[in-house]
């Protein structure tokens, strides 16, 4: 049953890998795994659930069941704005869009290694323009790069798990974080009673909240295939300071059920910091003030709020190895001094394993990351910079959530913003740039992930060894599988012939023009003394606002805010997601407030179903939108 199970991962991990990317090309906007919750994985787990409960032979056990989903929600990590969408268009798109006029060539192909980008120009010509007949598509041609960052991205992978076992015991088991994340799909397998219909699919209000957000979407994508325009509309938009900012105002069905499972003071911080972020951003805005220098793509509004997200992120994570330091003690110990006193049998990796793993991985993407042209200094500035994002994203993704946290600051803007001005070469600032194919996005990682996978895998009680080769199969699938359909795709379809939709950014030089956008300022103008010290200056105010928020937290029961919201607050998906976020909250109050914890409880199932409801529709309006040709997007 085991090898079932594990077979039947590595198969969703592929169509996973595949369909992504296929609904990419085909103009269709699904996303079907660009966030943390990874709605294709809990689409095949409610099928294995149907699967299960319809024929006994057809039935896995819970365990089995989680083996699969969180193979399946690692393989969502990889295929499109993961990382493989992002990293196709930059190994190939400067080379494609050089021209005179911007010198890419000049600017950064010059700088940076070969082996970083795909060198055959017919090979890039046909994968943009489309195959000419009677020619064969040149996968070899892309085997170097693809190669090359498979291994730094195993690495990095490694490294992340690694990570994640150490601290699991802090947040598991001592901080008792709550990882709203895992609790749809654990309900979903949960079976006390042994029967073949688990307890979630018998409860009337949990197939209340699947049937009331399906219909309600599928009678809008109805309205709108016919008319163009929806029945209904959740939502407006607001203009604040004078029209200088746009507020939508969006309900999303699934993230007020994800939410109302979480702490309802972390889900006032979520909301509370971006409204108070808009006010300040209004001020400023009225005012004329602004920093010195640009602010970057995929950080805050402006590079004040980008900066101080950094100072609160950078206080977080010190705090969480403040916190941690006597686990993180223990596993040192474990590791260098085989202290027989420290139990680390129910881990997924020992501790000596997860230590020199981490260390050994860290060295490795180093290496590479010099080898490419970053001088130690600043490879290990960057690395450092990586970890500690991810590490502080994964918590609020632990603890929070919020499927769509992002941070206000990315890791290569910290490393060229608040390294000296002449620390990074011109060279240095190339391969900084390249980086961005998987430190940008990051609204999904592997990191954040593995957390939730250790919960499932701790309530399960299942075998950490499994668990582990399921992840890292599931990580070299979805790179394969979601590397070759990009390929194929673009060469039977040419990638410039994507319909304008947001896939459709993806190849028509977009990533390579926010990733020289990036590098070229910094070569004609490095950055400047002035630039830095404003950086420095409101790193230091975001630092110093996160450390009274955690001190007011940790000291007075009575403080209803907490901290967690602060350092991604000012990201992109909060604009369009505050709103459902204040709903949960003001929702999950009055039930407390007027049925209390009893009626709370029995109320989860149907926040539970708006939540499959979501994932259900999701899946079904892009297999219609394939099905009829169509672009309907009614929800996303």
């Amino acid at each position: 049953m085991r090898k079932r199970a594990f077979c039947t991962g590595i198969l969703f991990s592929a169509l996973i890998a595949g369909l992504d990317p296929y609904f990419i090309f085909m103009g269709k906007d699904v996303r079907l795994c660009w966030d943390h919750w990874a709605p294709a994985a809990i689409f095949f787990l409610f099928i294995l659930c149907l699967l299960s409960m319809i024929h006994r032979r057809l039935a896995l056990n819970p365990a089995e069941l989680m083996l699969v989903f969180i193979m399946s929600s690692t393989a969502s990590v990889i295929p499109s704005r993961g990382f493989m969408t992002f990293f196709i268009s930059t190994i190939s798109g400067f080379r494609y869009f050089d021209n005179p006029a911007n010198r890419w060539a000049e600017y950064i192909l010059d700088r940076i290694s070969p082996l970083m980008t795909v060198q055959d120009g017919k090979a890039i010509s046909y994968f943009y323009e489309g195959l000419p007949p009677g020619q064969s598509i040149p996968y070899l041609s892309w085997a170097k790069p693809l190669g090359l960052f498979m291994v730094f991205l195993l690495s990095f992978s490694f490294l992340s798990i690694c990570l994640m076992v150490i601290f699991r015991k802090q947040w598991m088991e001592r901080e008792k974080l709550s990882y709203p994340l895992t609790i749809l799909p654990l309900e979903m397998v949960k079976n006390d009673e042994m029967k073949r219909v688990p307890p979630l699919f018998r409860n009337s209000l949990f197939w209340l909240g699947i049937i009331l957000v399906f219909s309600f979407y599928l009678m809008n994508w109805i309205s709108a295939f016919h008319t163009g325009k929806v029945v209904a509309r959740l939502g407006g938009e607001m203009s604040l300071f004078r029209g200088i900012i746009r507020l939508p105002v969006q309900t999303h069905f699934a993230i007020i059920g994800l939410i109302y499972l979480v702490p309802r003071s972390v889900s006032l911080s979520l909301w509370l910091f971006y409204i108070l972020f808009t006010v300040q951003e209004g001020f400023l805005r009225m005012s004329g003030f602004s920093l010195p220098g640009t602010n970057e793509p995929f950080c805050g509004r402006s590079a004040v709020t980008t900066f101080e997200g950094a100072g609160a992120m950078l206080t977080l994570v010190a705090a969480l190895l403040w916190n941690s330091r006597r686990q993180i003690r223990d596993c040192a110990r474990k590791a260098f001094f085989r202290d027989e006193n420290i139990d680390d049998s129910g881990e997924m990796l020992s501790y000596r394993i997860s230590v020199f793993g981490f260390i050994i991985s860290f060295g490795i993407m180093a290496s590479f990351l010099k080898f490419f042209g970053l001088s130690w200094p600043v490879s290990v500035i960057f690395l450092f910079f990586t970890v500690a994002v991810f590490l502080g994203l994964s918590r609020i993704v632990c603890q929070a959530g919020f499927p769509l946290a992002r941070p206000n600051c990315i890791p290569s803007v910290y490393t060229a913003y608040l390294l000296p001005a002449d620390m990074v070469s011109p060279r240095g600032y190339a391969v900084l740039g390249m980086q961005g194919s998987w430190t940008s996005y990051i609204r999904t990682s592997i990191m954040s992930t593995t957390g939730n996978s250790l919960k499932i895998s701790e309530e399960q009680k299942m075998s950490g060894r499994t668990v582990f080769a399921g992840i890292m199969a599931a990580i070299a699938v979805s790179y394969i599988v979601s590397a070759w359909v990009h390929i194929y795709m673009g060469c039977k379809l040419g990638a410039l012939n994507v319909s304008d939709t947001v896939g459709g950014s993806f190849f028509n030089g977009g990533i390579s023009r926010n990733v020289a956008g990036f590098i070229i300022p910094k070569i004609d103008q490095p950055v400047s003394g002035e630039i830095i010290r404003s950086r420095y200056i409101f790193t230091a105010v975001g630092a110093f606002a996160m450390a009274i928020l955690m001190f007011l937290h940790s000291r007075f029961l009575w403080w209803p805010i907490h901290y967690l919201g602060f350092p991604i607050a000012d990201a992109h998906p909060m604009l369009y997601y505050w709103f459902s976020i204040m709903t949960a909250w003001i929702v999950k109050g009055l039930m407390l407030r007027f049925g209390g914890h009893a009626v709370y409880r029995k109320s989860i199932p149907f926040f539970l179903g708006l939540i499959l409801g979501n994932v259900l529709w999701i899946v079904v309006q892009g297999v219609l939108n394939v099905l009829l040709d169509k672009s309907v997007i009614i929800v996303s």
